[in-house]
């Protein structure tokens, strides 16, 4: 065999190849052709009139893939859902072993679709999304609609325990003309390995309801309605690490001014600055928090607590500020004597400021300076001239100028009495009165200042209790919101399958 031979055969093998490609291809799509013109062309079918004869079962089933949007104060929760349903189209269906066909992607303009509506939408315009979403025929009749959209929703959102808070919103699904005996929906079975994606809003828990409710005044017509229901919690990370955290350490820093020393005259600026930060912080985090006039969250009662608590600071520090400063008057009040009881005598050994060992070192040392600087009197000055001059002895003195001086000495205590002794005597009344009216003012501004420093000490222990206190409102927050989401779970044994078309008909195209 020759070379030109061998590939003349080999040509020939190559384009009997190709030629078959192109004979299946062409066949192929000239079956489906021929299906779609005997489907949608040649024959009688209104796409208004339901499939089935009696009552068309609508197997649905709604997929959540996020939550967009929250609002609290219009009560509007607005969710990207897919929406899916099946039923059967008898009058669809066809032969396989003759069109080697087995699913059609058909327009919903050329088959029956439910008209689904949204019963609880916030939304006043109609979605016309799902027109533009193609469907699925298989051979037996059964088909699949599956649409996208943004569904806004009325729900009931409770901001009482924001940010940690629970909501249990609804959606609510219905024929738009047509009763339960012509469409019926029952819940299909859910689609495994569906991913919720995550915002805001995460997706606890969700349970389909399907009940017949009495939606039109004339008759006595009923309506099947499909419930989703949706248990969404809100990721509070965000809101603890950059609202609740720092505004919670802010505020402790207050607990500090009541450990500088009154004297300073440095706590009142530092409180004042805390306060002016807090008042900054707050109107930061009015673009936050929600707005509702019916509910308080507790971020707000948290906020508002520690507010409170910074600005009772501020008084309490300048009322400190007060007894530890008092002004020096000619005469100082007295601390009462409850005031002694409660504050030096109880309170001081529990507060860890023990005051009476050092009010009596103080006072002693007081008394001692004072007589020292007190002024002596002429007769202790005679008094030691004169046991410095007369003899003790029973030898009498035979020095006569001792006597002498001694008659001087006389002579000049006259003088000084007659002359100095009276104005000395007027002048050291009125400087001892003038000294003890300082010594009794200063022991008392010394009871002020002790009384100022229990109490700087009392409310320290206040403040470390308080504080911490304000965080219990974080605690316990969804105990209520559980036991009313648990009680709204209703066990509802509804049947759950998919649209079972080959099993009820057969195939119209043979």
């Amino acid at each position: 065999m020759s070379y030109s031979t061998k590939s003349f055969i080999i040509f020939q093998e190559v384009l009997l190849l190709l030629l078959n490609i192109f004979l299946r291809s062409s066949y192929v799509s000239t079956n489906e052709v021929e299906l779609r013109k005997l489907l949608f062309y040649e024959r009688p079918y209104d796409r208004r009139v339901c499939p089935e004869a009696g009552i068309t079962k609508v197997h649905t089933n709604l997929i959540l893939l996020q939550i967009e949007s929250v609002d609290e104060k219009a009560q509007v929760v607005t969710s990207n859902v897919q929406l899916i349903c099946a039923w059967c189209d008898p009058y669809m269906s066809w032969n396989v072993s003759r069109y080697n066909i087995t699913e059609l992607s058909v327009g919903s303009n050329y088959l029956w679709t439910p008209d689904v509506v949204l019963v609880n939408s916030a939304d006043g315009k109609h979605s016309r999304n799902r027109e533009h979403y193609a469907l699925i025929l298989r051979h037996d009749g059964y088909v699949r609609f599956m649409f996208q959209d943004l569904w806004k929703t009325i729900c009931k959102v409770r901001s009482t325990y924001f940010p940690f808070d629970q909501q249990h919103c609804t959606i609510i699904i219905r024929s738009g003309s047509r009763d339960g005996h012509s469409v019926k929906f029952i819940q299909r079975r859910p689609i495994v390995g569906h991913s919720f994606i995550r915002g805001e809003w995460e997706l606890l828990n969700s349970y389909t309801e399907i009940v017949d409710e009495r939606i039109s005044d004339f008759g006595q017509a009923d309506y099947s309605l499909v419930r989703f229901s949706l248990i969404l919690k809100r990721n509070h990370v965000h809101y603890l690490i950059k609202i609740i955290l720092p505004f919670a350490l802010v505020s402790f820093v207050t607990l500090f001014t009541f450990l500088l020393p009154p004297q300073t005259g440095e706590k009142l600026t530092l409180n004042v600055t805390i306060l002016l930060s807090l008042v900054i912080y707050l109107q930061l985090l009015s673009g936050y928090i929600p707005k509702s006039d019916d509910e308080t969250p507790i971020l707000t009662l948290f906020c508002n607590a520690n507010f409170f608590l910074v600005v009772l600071s501020c008084i309490m520090t300048v009322y400190v500020s007060y007894l530890y400063h008092r002004p020096t008057t000619s005469n100082i009040a007295c601390v009462p004597s409850h005031m002694k009881i409660i504050l030096l005598d109880y309170l001081s050994p529990l507060v860890y400021c023990n005051v009476k060992k050092h009010l009596k070192t103080r006072r002693l040392a007081k008394r001692h300076e004072v007589e020292e600087n007190r002024p002596r009197r002429l007769s202790s000055i005679e008094k030691r001239l004169c046991n410095l001059f007369t003899l003790k002895t029973s030898i009498q003195p035979a020095n006569q100028q001792a006597a002498e001086l001694l008659k001087i000495l006389h002579q000049v205590k006259g003088h000084i009495r007659a002359n100095w002794l009276l104005p000395l005597s007027t002048s050291n009344e009125h400087d001892t009165i003038n000294d003890r009216l300082k010594i009794d003012n200063r022991q008392r501004l010394d009871d002020w200042q002790h009384v100022a420093l229990v109490l700087d000490r009392v409310f320290f222990l206040l403040f470390v209790i308080a504080m911490p206190c304000t965080a219990l409102l974080f605690i316990f927050p969804h105990s209520s919101v559980d036991n009313n989401l648990r009680s709204n779970l209703t066990d509802t044994k509804a049947q759950i399958a998919d649209a079972k078309c080959h099993l009820l008909y057969k195939p119209t195209l043979t």
